[in-house]
């Protein structure tokens, strides 16, 4: 029988949401980590936010009119990375091939969108998942941890720290203007290759987004959000602490460290945050490995 690949409409979503919630409940369960969707209306309610995102592409997957999984291709311009999330397959289609179609039809539209950089966070509970990005030409860049509870050994404001045999006192504040964007963007292209933009503006209008600088007023990182779909770049640790305990809040069910950070998951730990579960941060096509501290988000 053949399979059909079609875009999402309307009259999909509850359709589309309950399969998402299905699939994570039962990946969850057999390792016995909370699930990334907690309910039918939290999936639901995803997928309609999703279908209404210009910046997102999403398509299902379906066999005699039964819908089977879907996929979401996400842009972040001018960012040259494409983000591909969430792929959910019913868990009575699973090694059926669904799968490999809905990323096969991804990759097809981010080479129509002249993406060739393509980013997804993968559950490495679910072994399937990682066979399948693997053979489509996903590479495992950043093992990494979702950690809840925000530290309580260091409150907001600032922090002397060593740099460059001097002494210079950190500052936190929110991102303000248009020159605080334009130094934000500057240090992420420095870490990453590429500014993401879109991102920070969005936190910025939200009130979210934080930076540091130091005493000449040089900005030394930034964090659009503390949170599940937050991201920070920092020149030093110290820089991600003061941005990780400044922010006013973690905006979701928590936020992404990268695993090989030692310094930094052993400060969380140490100061009562608890790791939620983990994660493998993939890419496929051309990486440039952070050459700074930095704080990934759902997305990459």
């Amino acid at each position: 029988m053949s399979l059909t690949i079609r875009p999402i409409g309307k009259n999909d979503v509850e359709m589309c949401g309950k399969i998402g919630y299905e699939a994570h409940k039962t990946i969850s369960s057999s390792h016995g980590y909370p699930s990334e969707q907690p309910s039918e209306e939290f999936g639901i309610n995803l997928i309609k936010r999703l279908v209404g995102n210009p910046n997102s592409w999403g398509v299902l997957a379906e066999r005699q009119g039964n819908v089977l999984g879907s996929i979401f291709l996400h842009k972040f311009l001018p960012s040259p990375v494409a983000v591909i999330g969430p792929l959910t397959v019913h868990p009575s289609a699973e090694g059926s091939g669904v799968g490999r179609a809905l990323m096969n039809a991804a990759l097809d539209q981010a080479q129509m969108q002249k993406q060739d950089q393509v980013r997804l966070v993968q559950s490495p509970s679910h072994i399937r998942s990682f066979v399948l990005y693997t053979k489509c030409g996903f590479m495992l860049r950043e093992p990494l941890l979702l950690m809840q509870g925000k530290p309580s050994g260091r409150s907001g404001g600032s922090v002397s720290v060593a740099q460059e045999d001097h002494n210079h006192k950190l500052t936190a504040r929110l991102v303000q203007d248009h020159a605080d964007l334009v130094a934000c963007n500057q240090l992420c292209n420095a870490v990453h290759g590429f500014s993401r933009e879109m991102e920070l503006r969005q936190a910025k209008d939200q009130g979210v987004a934080i930076m540091t600088e130091n005493q000449n007023g040089i900005i030394t990182g930034y964090a659009a959000s503390i949170g599940l779909f937050g991201h920070a770049v920092a020149k030093s640790n110290e820089g991600l602490k003061i941005l990780i305990s400044s922010a006013p809040q973690v905006v979701g069910s928590g936020f992404f460290v990268p695993a090989r950070n030692w310094e930094l998951l052993n400060w969380l730990l140490e100061n009562d945050s608890q790791i939620a579960w983990p994660a493998n941060l993939m890419a496929y096509g051309a990486y440039q490995n952070p050459r700074m501290p930095f704080l990934p988000s759902l997305a990459y």
